[in-house]
């Protein structure tokens, strides 16, 4: 079962380029200018937000800081409301505050205050109720796999999965790298329910290259993602197991040789493929 903790570093690995996109699609804002900021601040009590940033629209600056949540803790508003406190008496500039929920259903966190001498309040933006066609025709790979947790109203999920990985072709032609964002794909896909489908579409790609840079053998090796590692490798192996069978080229040995697995390992999964191309019995 993959954690939150998944989610959040695939989203810290990828979102750095495409910050200027999420502000103007998700957040509303326009700036000439982007600087990126300092995300470490000694204190007490430690605090590190995943994005800061200093716009410059018609030279007037502020901050935008953006939290990515697969949750809705209940004291998201007091954390904001410390990053708020933290930026402004360092920086000394206005603050634009978003959470951009990328969690199932609606969030429920609380996401102002409203006390005598205090009036707090910061931006949710809920990509459950964004349009996919936001991001899937983009030419970031980045942008793209945003796709997969948007809202895709009345579109078939199948034929919005088969887009995502056609044009995650077009703009990633180096097999590794492509590799490494369908993987994400893969697991991004789980907080929609979608990764059963996204399996089968992936493993029905056309297969043109050597298996040693094959999506689920480069899983097992470059997945960079460390928690639920184990369980990513036995995919990697097991799939690319299951390729070579179909492919039938090679002896169970030499299948079991190349992807550094037992041969009663490779016997498993031959198995398994028998069990499932057996006929249904009426």
């Amino acid at each position: 079962m993959k954690k939150h903790q998944d989610y959040d570093k695939i989203l810290r690995e990828n979102l750095e380029s495409i910050i200027p996109a999420i502000l103007e699609k998700l957040c509303g804002l326009h700036p000439d200018k982007l600087e990126s900021l300092p995300t470490s601040f000694p204190r007490t009590r430690e605090r590190r937000p995943d994005f800061l940033l200093k716009t410059i629209t018609d030279g007037f600056e502020k901050l935008a800081h953006l939290e990515f949540q697969t949750t809705s803790p209940a004291g998201m508003v007091f954390r904001m409301l410390d990053y708020y406190s933290m930026f402004l008496s360092v920086y000394k500039l206005p603050v634009d505050q978003f959470v951009i929920y990328i969690g199932k259903g609606q969030p429920m966190m609380v996401s102002h205050i409203d006390h005598p001498g205090l009036k707090y309040n910061f931006t949710v933006v809920n990509l459950n109720n964004v349009d996919y066609e936001l991001f899937i025709n983009s030419n970031k790979p980045e942008e793209i796999i945003l796709a997969i947790l948007s809202n895709f109203e009345n579109a078939d999920s199948v034929g919005v999965i088969r887009r995502i990985l056609h044009n995650l072709q077009r703009y990633v032609p180096d097999n590794i790298q492509l590799g490494k964002y369908l993987v994400q794909l893969e697991i991004l896909s789980n907080l929609r329910n979608l990764q059963p489908q996204t399996i089968q579409q992936i493993e029905s790609m056309p297969l043109t290259y050597d298996i040693t840079t094959d999506l689920r053998y480069q899983q097992g090796i470059e997945q960079g993602i460390e928690q639920g590692i184990e369980q990513g490798e036995y995919r990697a192996k097991h799939s690319a197991v299951t390729i070579l069978l179909h492919k039938n080229k090679l002896s169970i040995a030499e299948i079991a040789e190349v992807n550094g697995v037992s041969i009663d390992f490779v016997i498993k999964v031959q198995n398994e493929i028998s069990d499932t191309n057996q006929p249904e019995k009426v």
